[in-house]
């Protein structure tokens, strides 16, 4: 070193010993954190399992059984009860956790209110189902090719057939995930080897066979009820095919249910229609060994406003922005719990809203990108949509994801790894990089986007020899160009950007988008 007046200075030589030396402790310290980290992280996965498998036993243990008649007022229906052979079921776990499970998944981030639960939901549908069997077998008449007949059914079978059908109102939503429906699509075809197309069902008829059954009142038959919540409705004759009707159909007690209470919690009027007319002009036909829903012509107009309210409420409630972006956090979110931390699917479903989120939370521990996506759901951070792509715009890249969209073997690429590849490609491409690549969401939608061919309605037309039923388009044309104007708006791909980038960077985005989904 060199001495000058009053002071040291040290070396070139002795600086770059001691900076080697520091550098060498800090490179130790690195590896030892690294391997702190990597023992943590796999502590971490062992209690993200652990902590799940915990969490759900909450709901497959039954608890003492209760038989007595529970009263309840409802904000829709008004007061309501649950029959005393329905509250062994009523009280079981399984039916239980569908009070942590809120309807409309995020909604209630743009509209406050809309925290109902999905167990609200079906007793609302339960009580729909009552009023409609009721009102059939008090107006006494069953439609036929050759007329009218009364019906023939004493008093107790009544009473059996209405306990039966509320039992499969109240069982119809229980193999809700987490969020209701903002997990359909990954949990749907996550397995491309067992494509799912509605989860909800499936786990509905799993947890019938394997948890509830010995739970049913003693009038209802386990494998008959199975049938009548099946999709392919194999071998349901008379009765039993009409409530299978009721409950599942375009103009059924469900969508009864749910488009009038979603609209009242969210104050969305549009979706309020005249639930008593519908019902009041439900005609049963017989037709062979089977008896199916129809209705009265006179019922068009009630009919009209039934499905386009349903149509609105799409557009202004269950596809809105700030739900679509939030649920594609949500996504994301769930698939890192399934890749990193071996949550199987079972497990998944049988969370609730709180118990997801914790384990998200502690999952988030050591991810940059899953703690700001958990921060971003949390703290209802806008993501804005910067660019829509309709599905008729000319480019390969979206027709390629439509024609995947339509295979029932190709949905996996469509509707999980398309929306994970588009947002790093997007990030890359704006000079974001795969660091903040949680900043980008692309969101797509669901298979039953175009014209509206699944609406199934039966009309009852009067005839000199007695009765036929025709399909609703076929007496309204009109009615179908209606639904048509209002359902292809839905078939866009959006692609959102978090709202605290800057706008130079939001502009990137947006021209890396249309580069890549317009022209790639």
């Amino acid at each position: 070193m060199r001495l000058l007046p009053g002071r040291v200075v040290p070396s070139s030589t002795l600086i770059g010993e001691v900076k080697r030396e520091v550098l060498h402790e800090q490179n130790a310290e690195l590896e030892r954190l690294r391997v702190e980290l990597a023992s943590l992280r796999s502590l971490q996965e062992n209690q993200v399992r652990g902590l799940a498998q915990r969490l759900i036993q909450a709901w497959l243990a039954p608890s003492e059984g209760r038989q007595r008649k529970v009263f309840f007022d409802d904000p829709v229906w008004g007061h309501n009860s649950v029959d005393e052979e329905l509250s062994p079921l009523f009280f079981h776990p399984l039916i239980q956790r569908l009070n942590h499970v809120k309807q409309l998944s995020f909604a209630y981030l743009t509209f406050p209110n809309a925290t109902h639960s999905r167990l609200a939901h079906s007793l609302g549908t339960c009580r729909n189902l009552e009023a409609s069997l009721t009102t059939m077998f008090r107006n006494n008449v069953l439609y036929t090719s050759v007329g009218r007949e009364p019906i023939l059914l004493d008093p107790q079978i009544r009473r059996a057939l209405i306990i039966k059908a509320k039992t499969a109102a109240l069982l119809h939503d229980v193999g809700h995930a987490p969020f209701g429906h903002a997990l359909d699509k990954l949990i749907g075809y996550f397995d491309s080897n067992n494509p799912l197309a509605h989860p909800d069902k499936h786990y509905s008829k799993l947890y019938l066979e394997q948890h509830l059954k010995a739970h049913l009142p003693r009038m209802v038959n386990a494998e008959n009820l199975s049938k009548i919540l099946s999709q392919d409705r194999i071998d349901l004759l008379e009765w039993d095919n009409l409530i299978a009707d009721l409950l599942d159909s375009s103009i059924d007690v469900d969508r009864m249910d749910f488009l009038v209470r979603d609209a009242h919690m969210t104050g969305l009027s549009m979706g309020v229609t005249s639930i008593e007319a519908l019902i009041e002009r439900m005609c049963p036909f017989r037709d062979g060994d089977q008896i199916f829903l129809t209705f009265e012509d006179s019922c068009l107009p009630y009919i009209d406003d039934f499905l386009l309210a349903r149509e609105k409420m799409y557009a202004y409630c269950y596809e809105h922005q700030s739900k679509l972006a939030a649920e594609r956090i949500f996504t994301r979110l769930v698939e890192s719990l399934i890749r990193e931390h071996g949550l199987r699917m079972d497990v998944v479903m049988l969370l609730t809203d709180e118990q997801i989120l914790a384990l998200l939370g502690l999952a988030a521990i050591g991810s940059e990108r899953n703690a700001g996506l958990l921060s971003a759901l949390l703290q209802n951070i806008q993501f804005i949509c910067v660019d829509e792509i309709d599905l008729t715009v000319n480019s390969p890249q979206i027709a390629q994801w439509t024609r995947a969209r339509d295979s029932a073997r190709m949905r996996r690429w469509a509707y999980v790894d398309s929306p994970n590849t588009w947002e790093n490609n997007i990030a890359n491409a704006a000079g974001l990089g795969e660091s903040n690549n949680w900043r980008i969401l692309v969101t797509v939608p669901d298979q039953k986007t175009g014209v509206p061919n699944d609406v199934e309605v039966s009309i009852l037309k009067r005839e000199s020899s007695g009765y036929r039923t025709r399909p609703l388009f076929e007496v309204s044309e009109k009615m179908k160009k209606q639904l048509k104007d209002e359902y292809i708006p839905r078939g866009k791909i959006r692609v959102f950007a978090d709202s605290r980038l800057t706008g130079a960077q939001q502009l990137e985005i947006e021209r890396a988008s249309k580069e890549l989904l317009r022209n790639g």
